[in-house]
């Protein structure tokens, strides 16, 4: 009798813990669908305020300038991109706890002001301030996506897609590569305090051999997951 009694307990214990488990689970997956709606709404305000940058230019030679279509035109391409490579990190059941969420804000935060910083570029073209600022918003949109990559694959140690999981890490990296050559960029026309057109002159040797390495090494050398992935 008494030993039917514990083993009840036990399942009762057992019955409440799994309870307990699958509702800490369930809000977990509640916060992450209501953080992913909404960077879904600050993606959709950054695509549109991108188009009020357009503004009505002073002469009617201005309409069809390139450098003024060019820049908002890729950079609606690039929010468009980053917004599919943001999708892709939470469509593998990615539960976000409040470390990912912050890493997540700074990451619209780099999308929200994405209008400004072109806006600022277009008025002041190869200026170095408005420049770095331009580049230097990519360079947090990069390193916090690449950081949620990370954290994405993390949680999927079990998945057996080993390939899809590898290409995934490749992404990672050239994310993290391209940002950290990119704050180099800018501290070197910093230090040599040079206008921008004369920096990326002095430096385009470097930028073409550093973006060519990466390319290579992705491509060659990250032929598997690292030990803390695998």
């Amino acid at each position: 009798m008494e030993m039917r009694f514990s083993l009840e307990i036990a399942r009762g214990w057992q019955n409440s813990a799994a309870v307990s488990e699958s509702a800490a689970k369930g809000k977990h997956e509640r916060f992450t669908s209501r953080l992913e709606a909404f960077s879904d709404l600050v993606f959709g305000f950054s695509l549109s305020l991108l188009a009020t940058r357009l503004d009505v230019p002073a002469r009617v030679e201005d309409i069809f300038a390139p450098t003024r279509w060019f820049a908002i035109i890729g950079t609606f391409g690039f929010v468009c991109r980053f917004w599919l490579e943001h999708y892709r990190v939470f469509r593998h059941g990615f539960v976000a706890d409040m470390f990912d969420a912050v890493v997540n804000f700074v990451f619209l935060f780099g999308i929200a002001i994405l209008p400004y910083t072109v806006q600022t570029f277009l008025r002041f073209t190869f200026a170095l301030p408005s420049f770095a600022l331009y580049v230097g918003d990519f360079m947090i949109i990069l390193m916090t996506l690449g950081v949620l990559r990370v954290r994405s694959l993390q949680q999927r140690r079990t998945d057996p897609d080993v390939a899809d999981r590898v290409r995934v890490w490749r992404r990672a990296v050239i994310q993290f590569t391209a940002s950290i050559l990119m704050g180099c960029l800018l501290t070197g026309l910093y230090l040599h305090g040079e206008s921008v057109s004369k920096g990326l002159a002095h430096f385009d040797i470097f930028i073409i051999v550093g973006f060519a390495g990466m390319v290579l090494y992705t491509r060659f050398f990250l032929r598997k997951l690292p030990a803390f992935l695998a």
